[in-house]
């Protein structure tokens, strides 16, 4: 007998659709099929909102938007989540887990409580909206980090189990979320307990369930693949100049190195003209420097804040060859994806899962982690003195691989038909 129950999917994410920092899940869900309602729930998106507030495109599939109405201002909300917070006894737990690892620092015990905090606030208004609305439907719960968001879920299971169906709880993981290596206290709140109560975690990268899977082997079975990937905006590859045309686009912040690239550039023996996209806390330090550069062959250009689509528009026109990214630390950058898709050769340091998709010497350059800067001069050179034929040979490269491994229309329509209801 066929299940005439509404089928919901409820994302919970952090600022999707109010605030930027979630164009990947803008894109994914052009294709989430398979749902009667999909809902999104941004647990950082605070106070009264309107569809003016709204700051992406509409989506192809139909989307209802719901967030918190608590905006930090009530003295008695505030109370209550305090309350919450230190009557959890997941905050006890994991003090002790941080006092048996030798990680019991006032940063790590902050983040801990940031953490639980947030959680509660976000939990107070879900289990709500989700017990008024929802109760006759076969829900799947999505979060669409491996941190606050999926502890959410898995609270919000625990809570109303006994009055909704909750057909299952998956996770993303990305970066952040995902390498304990990467946070500064080398911590990340609520870990195992994550791990062991979400029904399925799904990695963006092969690193990255090579990494859980050696960390964490007891919750192998739990772990998948399931890359992100971007939109099919065309391809655009020029022929090559005298000028090596290099494009970067990520936030100005000491982890992407973005300073580096400046270096590097001011230092080139070879005509370039080099542009960034994006801003950041570094920004007007980085563009005091630029402004000094004494280079006669380099040509330095600081966008700023740009949108994704003004980003991708400037792709699809400007002669752009190689796009750069240097960062510390990656999940598998969709920055990458995006150039990859124009045709553009890839320079980037080996973190992560950045190898997926960059092949050293097919359709780009690796560098190691901890370059110097005389070997990002190096690579930069080899790129720019590169014969016609093998630099459109690469360009070419870039665009196939990305065609088998980051189109977001294949890459999508594959995870959200592993989320398709079983028969019944």
């Amino acid at each position: 007998m066929k299940n005439s129950k509404k089928r919901v999917l409820i994302v919970v994410n952090t600022q999707f659709p109010y605030g930027k920092s979630e164009d990947f899940l803008s894109n994914e869900l052009e294709y989430a099929t398979g749902f009667d309602e999909i809902v999104c729930f941004p647990i950082l998106a605070y106070g009264a909102k309107t569809p003016g507030d709204i700051i992406y495109k509409k989506t192809k599939q139909s989307v209802t938007f719901y967030n918190s109405t608590f905006s930090y201002n009530s003295k008695l909300r505030l109370l209550k989540l305090l309350f919450l917070t230190f009557t959890d006894s997941n905050f006890y737990k994991e003090l002790l887990v941080l006092i048996s690892t030798k990680r019991f620092t006032l940063g790590n015990i902050k983040q801990l409580l940031r953490f639980l905090f947030i959680a509660h606030n976000a939990l107070n208004d879900l289990t709500r909206i989700v017990n008024e609305k929802y109760k006759n439907c076969d829900v799947v719960l999505y979060s669409y980090w491996m941190y606050i968001t999926a502890f959410v879920i898995i609270s919000l299971k625990k809570k109303l189990k006994n009055v909704i169906h909750f057909e299952k709880e998956i996770t993303r993981c990305h970066r952040f979320d995902l390498y304990e290596y990467a946070d500064a206290g080398r911590y990340l709140p609520m870990r195992k307990y994550i791990l062991s109560k979400i029904n399925e975690i799904h990695s963006i990268s092969t690193d990255g369930v090579g990494y859980l899977s050696k960390k964490y082997p007891q919750y192998t079975d739990k772990l998948k693949l399931s890359r992100l990937g971007s939109l099919d905006k065309g391809v655009n590859i020029y022929p090559k100049s005298e000028t090596l045309h290099l494009v970067s686009c990520s936030w100005m912040r000491p982890v992407k190195r973005v300073s580096s690239i400046l270096e590097a550039v001011s230092k080139l023996s070879v005509k370039i003209e080099w542009t960034h996209y994006g801003d950041g806390e570094e920004f007007e330090k980085i563009s005091k420097i630029a402004a000094e550069v004494n280079n006669p062959l380099a040509s330095v250009k600081l966008m700023g804040a740009c949108s994704n689509e003004k980003v991708l528009a400037e792709y699809a026109v400007k002669p752009y060859d190689v796009f750069i990214n240097v960062s510390e630390n990656e999940g598998v950058p969709v920055s990458i994806m995006e150039a990859m898709s124009f045709g553009k050769i890839i320079i980037a340091t080996n973190v992560g899962g950045t190898a997926e998709i960059v092949e050293n010497g097919v359709n780009g350059f690796l560098l190691d982690k901890d370059f110097t800067n005389e070997e990002l001069v190096s690579v930069l050179t080899k790129t720019a003195l590169l014969d016609a034929e093998q630099f459109n040979e690469m360009c070419k490269q870039s665009r196939r691989i990305w065609e088998e491994r980051s189109n977001a229309a294949a890459n999508y329509e594959n995870f959200y038909q592993q989320l398709k209801a079983k028969s019944v």
